[in-house]
């Protein structure tokens, strides 16, 4: 019974990171360059069935477009958090201690930017 339960939630997780690497391509198509993460639960693997999303996004795309209006461009995807950033927005915030601790355990889905460079 476990056994099944743990299968299960390995394979939901695989779904949804499928989900945001198809987001991802999508964003490439329309935006060019981008910068894709989940972080949060679903990266941890400790998400429940009330779980978000979590991705960030990082397009030059969004420069000079207000916060609130990139999600307009983006779309509403359901279930997804998204949070839009300009590469030179994230780098001002990446080193916060609260991101710090939320991209700890993410998962770069793309990195056209070299943002997410592990070790640096």
């Amino acid at each position: 019974m476990l056994e099944k339960v743990l299968e299960e939630r390995k394979k939901k997780r695989e779904e949804v990171i499928n989900r945001v690497r198809e987001f991802a391509e999508e964003l490439k198509r329309r935006f060019g360059k981008v910068s894709v993460v989940l972080y949060g639960s679903y990266a941890r693997g400790d998400f429940n069935l009330w779980s978000d999303i979590d991705v960030i996004v990082i397009s030059e795309g969004f420069e000079g477009i207000r916060f609130l209006d990139r999600y307009d461009l983006l779309g509403i995807r359901e279930g997804f958090e998204i949070k839009p950033y300009t590469p030179r927005e994230f780098m001002k915030i990446k080193d916060k201690i609260g991101w710090k601790e939320a991209l700890k355990d993410s998962i770069v889905i793309c990195d056209d930017y070299s943002i997410f460079i592990r070790g640096s």
